[in-house]
């Protein structure tokens, strides 16, 4: 087995990983790194296969210029595995071609010779090799479009970024009007147009139950349907009202190995529009979509870990420094608040690190009932908690964090009865600060002159 050097950088991280889960290192450090380490693998991996994707660009290209002079087999040999069988079929589509081109040059030449009798025979022959010639390059075409939407795949994190880029490459390309990818929304148990190509602007956010109409039904069994006449097949639902257009329809299940992750729809105006080809042309594209879909999921999901706090739930302090900086970009205006828990050291030491640790996980769920969730909370640090109330002043901050300090009392542990207090700071931006730092320092400040000032103290 071959192993690509795209595969280097995650190999490498894997046995990185593998080191620093074996050192003397707090849980919540260890886990931490090991994510941070996979996660520079994948983007190493990532700029790697880039780069690659961008040479097997031209290489293909001076396979279908000049096919007699590639060296089919070094070509293999430079390209990332998955890639194979597109170089295996291409270059064989391109050796027909070239041979159906040299039949029909011949073919012409015999033309200018021939005698009336055989002038129909000849003339009927060089109209099947042109008819061949065109099918194969037809081919040729189709590959190259599985090929770039195969190059997708790692390109995108964001999931909206990644499908409407696949949804502006593939109308461009496809021969097919309208269409549109439709995913599966988890938490709300729903099927989400989340990007089109030349449908009405209103399909865009459309949902489906998982057993409605045809998308429904492709979706729940895993199977393509294709309708050749939607007038005479009741099941097609004219995208809720939204496209009442007749013609042709195909649903085509996302698959990635036995999870269906969405569907992709597509319109033809004309009844019977999709030929046997471009319906395996379909299936093929689909698969590189669900794996693109995929890919772009498990990513994230490694950031989302990346970002919180292992305990809480919570962001962390990088995360809440990376909303920082995003909002300051975007200029927009907000109040940072820093608070600390008072005395919770004596909490640990009284009653345990697992109760601390429970104080810690209640404090949480409270900021996150009380706060929005356009709102920023994160655990900055062992008892400290930072807040960015969106579009708040620092007064309007400190009659929210005093309101919250009321609820900060604790009844329902079977260990003890105690009221928690804190200590917090409270900067503003733009009209305090200017930079993310001066945002932080400033907080930071004040929350040590609350902190000498006595328990239960903000400053602003």
């Amino acid at each position: 087995m071959r192993v690509g050097k795209e595969d280097l950088p995650v190999i490498f991280s894997i046995v990185l990983a593998g080191i620093v889960s074996i050192l003397d290192l707090a849980n919540t450090y260890k886990i931490s790194a090991i994510i941070l380490v996979l996660l520079f693998g994948w983007f190493g991996r990532k700029k790697i296969k880039e780069n690659e994707m961008k040479k097997i660009r031209d290489i293909v290209q001076e396979l279908k210029e000049t096919p007699g002079f590639v060296d089919v087999k070094s070509l293999k040999e430079k390209v990332p595995l998955e890639i194979l069988p597109i170089v295996d079929v291409l270059s064989s589509l391109v050796q027909k071609v070239q041979e159906y081109e040299l039949e029909k040059l011949e073919l012409e030449n015999m033309l200018k010779y021939a005698n009336p009798d055989e002038f129909l025979k000849l003339k009927e022959k060089l109209k099947e090799a042109e008819e061949k010639i065109e099918k194969m390059r037809q081919k040729v075409g189709y590959l190259e479009l599985i090929y770039d939407v195969m190059s997708k795949i790692d390109s995108s994190l964001d999931m909206d970024e990644l499908l409407n880029s696949l949804a502006r490459m593939l109308g461009g390309k496809l021969k097919v009007e309208k269409f549109a990818i439709l995913i599966m929304d988890e938490n709300k148990g729903e099927l989400v147009v989340r990007a089109t190509y030349g449908l009405p602007s209103s399909i865009k956010g459309l949902t489906f139950a998982p057993t409605e109409g045809v998308t429904g039904l492709a979706f729940s069994t895993g199977e393509k349907i294709y309708i050749p006449d939607t007038r005479r097949d009741r099941r097609y639902l004219h995208w809720k009202g939204e496209y009442l257009e007749e013609g042709s329809f195909l649903s085509i299940p996302l698959k990635f190995g036995n999870e269906i992750l969405g569907v992709l729809n597509l319109n033809k105006s004309q009844v019977a529009g999709f030929s046997d080809d471009e319906i395996e042309l379909m299936e093929k594209i689909s698969s590189q979509i669900a794996m693109a879909i995929k890919t772009s999921k498990l990513i994230n999901q490694i950031r989302w870990i990346y970002s919180r706090d292992v305990l809480t739930g919570l962001f962390n302090r990088n995360a809440m420094m990376d909303k920082v900086e995003n909002a300051i970009s975007k200029s927009e205006n907000f109040s940072f608040i820093l608070l600390d828990i008072d005395d919770f050291r004596n909490i640990n030491l009284e009653y345990g690190y697992n109760f601390g640790d429970r104080v810690l996980v209640e404090i949480s769920k409270i900021l996150l009932r009380e706060f929005r969730k356009i709102d920023v909370i994160s655990r900055f640090g062992g008892d400290e908690f930072a807040i960015m109330i969106l579009g708040a002043t620092k007064d309007q901050a400190l009659k929210e964090i005093q309101r919250i300090m009321n609820l900060m009392e604790y009844d329902g542990f079977d260990e003890a009865k105690i009221k928690i207090s804190f200590s917090a700071g409270i900067s503003e931006f733009p009209q305090e600060c200017r930079t993310s730092k001066e945002v932080f320092e400033l907080a930071d400040m004040r929350l040590l002159l609350a902190k000498k000032n006595g328990k239960g103290q903000i400053v602003i």
